[in-house]
């Protein structure tokens, strides 16, 4: 009998667009050359200029997460990289001056006449692949064709990589600001579009060892009989564990960290926002790929950040996938891209949207997809949805960061759901700002003043006791505060209790000891049976 060997539990996955932390803004053809413009080169300019201001400003706690990259070698590998990003990308960025010029056009000349004179001045690349319109308060806009994008010179996928690097405690740099220059000792770079098969064989197991070594090693980048030797070290042919599927009747939640939540019962299962680890990456004990059920009949995506949309956890159990459940656009807006486009692109055989109160049926219940307020610094992004889950009588629901501005925006959900046994709410209360993630897509530049107001923050105490006082659940778990030791790299969050957001979540826990009623703040691993 032949043994099927795939990628080892112990090695990462690592999805690069061009080198960087492969993000949902990145993957869009409409938005990565602005991010590639005025987001990447920007750093890479700024790093050449002065490498020093990056390598000591890296290492102030306070300034983790900012436009700062954290590289020790050459300077010169960085200017290589920046002059290489503006050859490989040149088509990209053609793109994104022709949006930004698109936007200097309508701010400058629509002023309330009819637009059809202006389809002549929009840049030949992209004039076929929108329409410009004002909106009821004479505001001019464009709305993007977003799937002609993807049929454009701008859909690159020679620039979608992927490193396989052992697993290791040593902390990553912040993914956002810092590309992959350098491989780590042992790891090998393969050449391979996402949406390609050869993903699922890797991580499923297909054939013998040496049938996996010759479907990768034609893509392995400057290939070497080193880097095929340190390919056949990322591999196993160990079994993975048997998943022990909870007992007939009940329903197991598990809480793999951050907003990672697995509910399985009733012959179901259903994953929220997948961000996984691995085993030996971190000394709290935690659930891991080891910890996942065979088959996952539902994954469901809350809203488009790099910490919600994690194509290192997604690209590795995409086999496993039966259904991807996402909130619908609002169709053609820079800062709203299309999950359900992303997520075909990336290969995911069936791609659910869910509009407000939208529902799909299961064979012991029901997912419910009710809006998701705020959060995304005051931008107009429809592609978020709050999630209940209805299993076998017992209701979940997922607020991630949703932070309405007042709870009665829920009164329908709570009349669809009148008991509800778990509530999953995000209390980063503090939250970036507007430039932070999406200055890139920005065509008007906020004051100081004005980014510092438009925050990507969740519910604070005040908003989480009124809305655990309005919907009455069982147990309020708050969840999705970015600190556990394998997330740092993506949200910059170290855990300390010192922090605004966790003496918050405290105070929600005193006030539910007070209150006969239970709050707990989550953080590494849990697991409820109801």
């Amino acid at each position: 009998m032949q043994t099927s060997t795939r990628l080892s539990d112990r090695v990462r996955l690592l999805p690069r667009v061009n080198g960087w932390f492969a993000h949902p803004y990145l993957l869009s053809p409409l938005t990565f050359g602005l991010f590639t413009k005025h987001s990447h080169l920007s750093m890479l300019d700024s790093f050449v200029e002065d490498p020093e201001l990056h390598r000591s400003s890296v290492r102030v706690p306070d300034l983790r997460g900012g436009p700062f990259i954290d590289y020790d070698g050459d300077a010169a590998d960085i200017r290589r990289f920046r002059d290489e990003t503006r050859q490989r990308c040149a088509v990209q960025l053609r793109y994104a001056d022709a949006i930004n010029a698109l936007y200097e056009l309508l701010q400058t000349q629509a002023r309330g006449q009819g637009l059809g004179a202006l389809y002549g001045q929009i840049d030949e690349s992209i004039r076929h692949m929108l329409e410009i319109s004002y909106d009821v308060s004479k505001q001019p806009g464009a709305r993007f064709i977003e799937r002609l994008f993807y049929e454009s010179p701008a859909y690159d996928t020679s620039l979608q990589t992927c490193l396989l690097e052992p697993v290791s405690m040593q902390a990553r740099p912040f993914a956002l600001s810092t590309p992959q220059i350098r491989r780590t000792p042992g790891s090998v770079q393969i050449a391979v579009p996402f949406q390609d098969p050869l993903w699922d064989h890797l991580c499923a197991g297909v054939g013998s060892g040496t049938d996996l070594v010759e479907m990768l090693r034609p893509h392995v980048v400057d290939g070497s009989s080193d880097d095929v030797a340190a390919l056949r070290a990322l591999l196993t042919d160990q079994p993975r564990p048997e998943h022990s599927a909870p007992p007939a009747e009940e329903v197991r939640v598990r809480y793999f960290g951050h907003a990672c939540v697995l509910i399985e019962g009733y012959g179901t299962s259903i994953l929220i926002d997948p961000l996984l680890s691995y085993p030996g990456e971190c000394s709290i004990d935690h659930y891991t790929f080891d910890d996942l059920p065979p088959q996952i009949d539902y994954v469901l995506i809350t809203h488009p950040h790099q910490d919600h949309i994690v194509m290192e956890s997604l690209l590795r159990i995409r086999h496993r996938v039966r259904h991807v459940v996402v909130g619908r656009s609002g169709g053609g807006a820079l800062q709203d891209i299309s999950l359900k486009m992303f997520f075909t692109r990336l290969g995911f055989p069936s791609v659910v949207e869910l509009a407000d109160f939208d529902e799909i049926s299961l064979p012991h219940g029901r997912i419910v997809g009710a809006p998701f307020f705020g959060e995304h610094a005051d931008l107009d992004v429809r592609s978020k949805v709050v999630h209940a889950v209805e299993l076998g009588g017992k209701v979940f629901i997922m607020f991630a960061d949703s932070n309405p501005p007042c709870v009665e925006q829920y009164e329908w959900l709570r009349r669809m759901f009148p008991k509800v046994h778990c509530l999953f709410l995000g209390m980063e209360c503090v939250g970036a700002p507007a430039t932070w993630l999406y200055g890139a897509l920005l065509q008007k530049m906020l004051t100081r003043g004005e980014d510092q107001s438009r925050r990507l923050d969740g519910c604070d105490l005040d908003k989480a006791l009124q809305l655990r006082a309005y919907f009455e659940p069982e147990m309020l778990y708050i969840y999705a505060m970015g600190a556990e030791p394998w997330i740092s790299h993506i949200t910059s969050i170290v855990y300390s209790e010192d922090l605004p957001q966790f003496q918050a979540a405290r105070g929600l826990e005193a006030a539910a000891r007070d209150g006969g009623f239970h709050a707990e703040l989550l953080y590494g691993k849990k697991e409820l049976h109801l």
